[in-house]
């Protein structure tokens, strides 16, 4: 009788806590104004008294907060849900939270960020697709806008300190240079601490980082993995955070990049899971479906849907096909444990510090359903695969012992993907199917659990997430943020859900990428999809789609498996009414069904700019997808060279990695090239001139001269107006890969495209200047 009191209690407190701070200062305007002098000034300092008031403060009680949302997972590949990774710290916080088997994000990754960090629709906030891809409009600008402040920035300003560590593709291609603007940077949206890297995914052995808006240097955390190394960072700023304010409340978001491509974990690690995915994803996805009706994942009754006919079926595949899909779900696998050990690292100095029960944990397993984006056959070259999955299988099958590692980065086939979003249909970019915006969620706050260990049915969103720590530090939405009126906040606070979960609250969310539509209203659940699938660019009707219009009653189908439109065709209709009214009112107008370079690359934004660079030094790094874009069009490159000795050796310029790009180098003297598509030594092309450069000052020439769109080229390098080699390319094409990659001067940073005699390609000797001409 008493908990059920208290929990009441708690539960009615929970509901208004900007009642509970009324009696502080007014923090709806932020900053917070300064309250008036209240002291004496005198002529004399002996005969004065000093102002009273001190800096802004938390709200009394305000706890520390830990948001994570790991990347690409899907609802059902944590075994807390179900699946078949072992995650026993996202156990913990289960145990002592509550899980939510309802919980949605937005499709993909940038407006699931911008989602969750502003409490605002992902159109609202400006972010309606990915931050690479803005577009001029209102929704899809691909910048958080100041009018939908961060909860970093809220929190700030209520005496909060706060701290980001890994991923925030929350900042335009054309932006991530020393140029800035800094904008759409973490240290510009209220975090005063970011360690972690600004773009959509980056390669957990060689990840090019960012403290602050300062790259890290490549040598820091060398032999580390890169989940590894924010935990670290984590810890350590932790640490510091509380030796010197150990009163104030911290905030800190945590976005490791996985499991998002490329998919890579320590040996030792994908070893434990060697043949345990054998069975392939048919059968695989029968197993987690049975685990999660054993566990009240989902409720009695479910139906597992039916695997689409795009997605083969697995004993379709041969042998060799098999052992690589099974290998490369093997290493995803081990990197989502991996990860939950990570944070484990992390959740077990919190407690050793004393700080477990005072801090609210958010654990977001995945912004998105698990990634198909690799295609049916996978890949072990993720940007390679991207404009046509067609890798070559025998190569693929190759480097089966090297998935994993940092000669790949791989992703699964679109059949593990699916597995991993059991029960529901389809995967990440699907807005208008569960598969691709149902994700499990843990809240954990000690002692403002009515049932800990519990399963909660209630429908929740990203958006939530804002309100939810709003409420937790007894903090209203701001009016006002930095003299920018602010807009209202969207989602709704999830608190009361841990005293009482009400499984049937009313609640209206829209869903929209792509193209891909969706709808929640009470209960029911509007879908509209175009029928391109997550691998493809475009619908199989192209651009201008047909929609194909279902309905679910999803408090009766919790895996959207029943199409009830034709039997209620006017509720259809009156869904479809309801999801334009909410589009119209979340900026979510113009819809554009392309994906990915479908829509025009930043590439081709910067076709037209500038004919003529010039690079000052041998330490120049700008964005390998910016200005100048060095592939598919002709240009000479001019470089001044001072090298240290006849046998010199380094880089001139390169420009991505491995995975995809080229560099002009030193090998001992002699001029070499090297134009890499992929890792496949197929398409690797390499040349080196006979001639070595001198002692001393030299022009080194390379033309690269284009044959014409979708055609070869022709790479002359010359010295002293003579010819020194010549190489016939059979494409022009690549794309510069992972991400975070540069075009360098002097070296060659991140993943290097090639192997050299210099660490990372260091230069023996200077680069003066290098002179950029297009034709």
């Amino acid at each position: 009788m008493r908990k059920a009191i208290r929990f009441a209690l708690l539960a009615a407190a929970l509901v208004a806590p900007a009642q509970i701070a009324a009696a502080g200062p007014d923090r709806s305007v932020l900053p917070i104004p300064a309250p008036p002098f209240d002291g004496v000034i005198g002529e004399n300092a002996l005969d004065s008294r000093p102002d009273s008031h001190g800096p802004v403060t938390a709200p009394a009680g305000a706890p520390n907060m830990l948001v994570i949302m790991s990347d690409d997972v899907g609802f059902a590949m944590s075994s807390t849900f179900g699946g078949p990774v072992p995650t026993p710290n996202f156990a913990r916080l289960a145990a002592a939270g509550q899980r939510y088997n309802r919980f949605h994000t937005t499709a993909i990754c940038s407006p699931s960020r911008a989602a969750l960090l502003t409490g605002r629709n992902h159109h609202n906030a400006g972010v309606g697709y990915l931050s690479d891809l803005g577009a001029g409009y209102p929704g899809y600008g691909g910048r958080i806008l100041p009018e939908t402040a961060t909860i970093a920035e809220i929190l700030k300003l209520n005496g909060y300190n706060t701290a980001m560590f890994g991923k925030h593709h929350n900042v335009p291609t054309e932006e991530r240079s020393a140029a800035g603007p800094f904008d759409a940077w973490p240290t510009s949206l209220g975090f005063e601490y970011f360690f972690g890297f600004p773009y959509g995914d980056s390669d957990q052995y060689s990840p090019i980082l960012y403290r602050g808006t300062d790259r890290v240097a490549d040598t820091e955390g060398q032999g580390e993995i890169l989940d590894q190394r924010l935990a670290e960072d984590l810890i350590r700023w932790v640490h510091n955070q509380k030796a010197a304010a150990p009163d104030k409340p911290f905030f800190i978001y945590w976005a490791p990049g996985s499991t998002h491509a490329p998919h890579q974990a320590p040996a030792a690690w994908i070893a434990r899971f060697r043949h345990r995915f054998d069975m392939g994803w048919d059968r695989l996805r029968e197993e987690s479906f049975h685990r999660q009706l054993a566990m009240g994942i989902v409720p009695k009754g479910t139906i597992l849907t039916p695997r689409p006919s795009e997605i083969p079926a697995w004993d379709s595949l041969n042998p060799a096909e098999k052992a690589f899909a099974a290998r490369t779900m093997e290493v995803a696998a081990a990197q989502l444990a991996f990860q939950d050990a990570e944070i484990g690292r992390v959740l077990d100095e919190l407690q050793r510090m004393g700080m477990a029960d005072t801090t609210l944990v958010t654990l977001i397993i995945g912004d998105n359903g698990a990634s198909a984006e690799a295609g049916p056959p996978g890949t072990i070259d993720e940007m390679r695969s991207i404009n046509g999955h067609d890798e070559r299988e025998a190569w693929m099958e190759a480097n089966i012992d090297r998935l994993g590692g940092p000669m790949t980065y791989e992703s699964y086939p679109a059949g593990f993907a699916w597995a991993m979003d059991t029960p529901l249909r389809w995967t990440k970019q699907y807005a208008s199917m569960l598969g691709g915006i149902r994700n499990g969620m843990i809240l954990s706050w000690p002692g403002h659990v009515a049932h800990p260990g519990a399963i909660c049915a209630q429908f929740g969103h990203l958006i939530d997430i804002t309100p939810t720590l709003l409420a937790a530090a007894s903090l209203p939405a701001p009016t006002s943020v930095l003299g920018v009126a602010q807009r209202p906040m969207d989602g709704e606070n999830l608190l009361p859900s841990l005293a009482a979960c009400d499984a049937d609250k009313p609640r209206t969310q829209y869903f929209e990428m792509g193209g891909k539509i969706g709808l929640y209203h009470d209960g029911w659940f509007l879908s509209g999809d175009d029928g391109r699938t997550s691998w493809s660019n475009l619908p199989p009707t192209g651009p201008r789609p047909k929609i194909s219009w279902t309905l679910y009653d999803l408090s009766h189908d919790f895996s959207q498996a029943l199409d009830l439109g034709p039997a209620q065709p006017e509720r259809l209709k009156a869904m479809q009414a309801l999801w334009e009214q909410q589009a119209r009112a979340n900026h979510v107008f113009p819809l554009d069904h392309r994906f990915g370079p479908a829509r025009g690359t930043p590439a081709g934004l910067w076709m037209s700019g500038p004919k003529h660079y010039d690079f000052w030094g041998k330490d120049v790094s700008v964005p390998a997808l910016g200005r100048p874009l060095l592939f598919a069009r002709s240009f000479t490159l001019n470089a001044d060279l001072v090298l240290d000795r006849a046998d010199a050796s380094g880089v001139v310029v390169a420009l991505g990695s491995h995975f995809g790009g080229w560099s002009l180098y030193l090998d001992h003297g002699h001029p070499a090239f090297v134009f890499a598509r992929s890792t496949d030594p197929e398409e690797t092309w390499k040349l080196r001139a006979d001639a070595t450069l001198p002692q001393g000052a030299n022009r080194l020439v390379m033309r690269f001269a284009a044959n014409g769109p979708g055609k070869g080229a022709t790479v002359i390098l010359s010295s002293d107006g003579h010819d020194l080699a010549r190489l016939a390319l059979p494409t022009s094409v690549l794309l510069p890969a992972g991400g975070g990659e540069t075009l360098d001067v002097g070296r060659d940073l991140g993943v290097t495209v090639t192997d050299y005699a210099t660490p990372q390609g260091a230069i023996e000797g200077d680069v003066r200047h290098v002179g950029i001409d297009f034709d």
